[in-house]
């Protein structure tokens, strides 16, 4: 029954929701009909009519300068988060049945033989990511010369 109520609760939100948005768009149209209609009446209906497109232009020219401003934020935390995942231990460093598996292994194949595997992974490891760090370099290199090639 509670869910029942819920749903029932989150359905007159939404109708509520609806017509107040509505009333609210509707007073506004009438709230800029009316100060056009004062403004044509009190100097004439060009300056009116420019009155009103220049302050719908300045909304508009605010509501893109917070977009960018917030796309710009957006990128920075995600820019960030992505960095921050970067930076973190890999998931499966932390995973408890990982490193009880790696243990029971170890244990299997003995300590003394493992140590010299670990290390010899490490270094192999740390090649790889030195060889892919060269070629991205001297790709991005290539590409610089390339770019100022084709300038000329």
């Amino acid at each position: 029954m509670h869910f029942l109520e819920d749903i029932e609760m989150m359905g007159k939100t939404l109708i509520y929701g609806v017509i107040a948005a509505c009333a609210g768009v509707v007073a506004f149209l009438f709230a800029v009909i009316a100060a056009f209609l004062w403004a044509q009446q009190r100097y004439d209906t060009i300056v009116a009519a420019g009155t009103a497109a220049v302050i719908f232009l300045l909304v508009a020219v605010i509501a893109l300068v917070a977009l960018a401003v917030a796309r710009k934020r957006a990128a920075r935390r995600k820019a960030r988060e992505e960095a921050e995942a970067r930076a973190a231990a890999p998931s499966w460093l932390s995973d408890p049945a990982t490193l009880l598996t790696a243990f029971q292994v170890a244990r299997t194949i003995g300590f003394g033989k493992v140590i010299p595997l670990a290390i010899a992974g490490i270094a192999a490891f740390g090649l790889l990511s030195r060889k892919k760090d060269s070629k991205s370099s001297h790709t991005s290199a290539e590409d610089h010369a390339q770019d100022e090639q084709r300038a000329a």
